[in-house]
C-alpha cells in the first residue's frame, strides 16, 4: 500500500439519497485502501441583502446545526455498519458545501460527491457541488450517480495522449491493482477519409504508447484490454463503461483550451455516465 493510497477519502453528505450513494462508494473505497474516511457537511446560509449595502451571511440556526450533526452521526453509523474497523471522522464546516469539501480534501487521496444534493435544482443533471468539486479538486474526484452494484468490476479509462489522459491512465492502473480488476483503455478517433484504417492505426499506436508510459511509471501488471472506435470520445468512453465499476477521465484533453478546468470530454462523461466517474487532473 503506497502512502498516496492510504491518504484519507473525503465524501460530502447532506442527507440526500444521492449523497448516500456517494457515502457507500467512499466507504467501500476506504475499506479497500485501508484509508480513513472523512464525512463532510458544508453548512452555509444563503446571502441576505442588506439595505443600502452589500450582502451579509446569515448565521446557521440551531435547528440547522442539529440537523447537520444528525446527518453526520448517521453517516458515521452507516459506514461503520458495512466496515466496522474503518476509521471514520466527521466534519461540520461552516462554508458552502463545495468549498467545505475542497478545504477538507486538500491533503486527501480522493474526494467523493453525489450527482445532486438537497440544494441542487431538480432539473439539473449534475449538481453544482459535484461539478465544482470535480473541476477544482487537487486530488482525483469521484462523482457517484445512483447505481446498482459494481457491474462487471472493470475500470474504463479514456486515453488521448495528453498529460491529463496519462494521469488518468496511471490512476486507473493503480486503482485496478487495489481492486484486482481489469482495465479497459478506450480511445476514439474521427475519420478523415472513406476508410477508418489510418486513423484507427494512429489511435492504437497512441494508446499503446500511453499504456507503455503508465506501466513504466506505476509498475502495474494488471490485465488491460483496449477499445478503439470512431466517434466522439465521450460517447466511446460511456459506451465502453456501461457495466464498469468505475470510469476514469482526465480533466482536460489535447483539444481543450488550457484555461478550462474541465474539458468537453470530461464534462460530457460526467453528465452521461451511469457509473461512478473519477476526474483526474494532470
Amino acid at each position: 500500500m503506497t502512502n498516496e493510497q492510504s491518504l484519507p477519502i473525503v465524501v460530502g453528505v447532506d442527507g440526500s439519497p444521492d449523497s448516500g450513494f456517494a457515502l457507500d462508494w467512499a466507504t467501500a473505497e476506504a475499506r479497500l485502501r485501508g484509508a480513513p474516511l472523512y464525512a463532510v457537511y458544508g453548512l452555509w446560509m444563503p446571502m441576505a441583502a442588506v439595505p443600502f449595502g452589500g450582502a451579509a451571511v446569515l448565521p446557521p440556526s440551531d435547528e440547522l446545526r442539529a440537523y447537520a450533526t444528525q446527518v453526520l452521526d448517521a453517516a458515521r453509523q452507516r459506514a461503520k455498519e458495512t466496515a466496522p474497523d474503518l476509521d471514520v471522522d466527521t466534519f461540520l464546516v461552516l462554508r458552502p458545501p463545495a468549498q467545505a469539501l475542497l478545504d477538507v480534501a486538500k491533503d486527501a487521496g480522493l474526494v467523493v460527491a453525489g450527482t445532486r444534493g438537497l440544494g441542487a435544482i431538480g432539473s439539473l443533471v449534475l449538481g453544482s457541488v459535484s461539478s465544482r468539486v470535480a473541476a477544482h479538486a487537487g486530488c482525483p474526484a469521484v462523482v457517484v450517480p445512483p447505481h446498482e452494484g459494481t457491474g462487471d468490476g472493470s475500470i474504463v479509462v479514456g486515453v488521448d495522449g495528453s498529460a491529463h489522459g496519462d494521469a488518468a491512465l496511471r490512476f486507473a492502473l493503480t486503482e485496478a491493482g487495489v481492486r484486482s480488476a481489469r482495465v479497459v483503455v478506450a480511445g476514439a478517433f474521427r475519420m478523415r477519409g472513406p476508410t477508418a484504417a489510418p486513423e484507427r492505426g494512429e489511435t492504437e499506436e497512441l494508446v499503446e504508447a500511453a499504456l507503455g508510459r503508465a506501466r513504466a511509471t506505476t509498475g502495474a501488471t494488471v490485465e488491460v484490454t483496449t477499445v478503439v472506435e470512431p466517434g466522439d470520445a465521450a460517447d466511446v468512453i460511456v459506451e465502453a463503461a456501461a457495466d464498469a465499476a468505475l470510469v476514469v477521465v482526465g480533466s482536460r484533453g489535447r483539444g481543450d483550451v488550457r484555461s478550462m478546468l474541465l474539458g468537453s470530454t470530461s464534462r460530457a462523461v460526467l453528465h452521461q455516465a451511469a457509473r461512478p466517474v473519477a476526474i483526474v487532473h494532470g
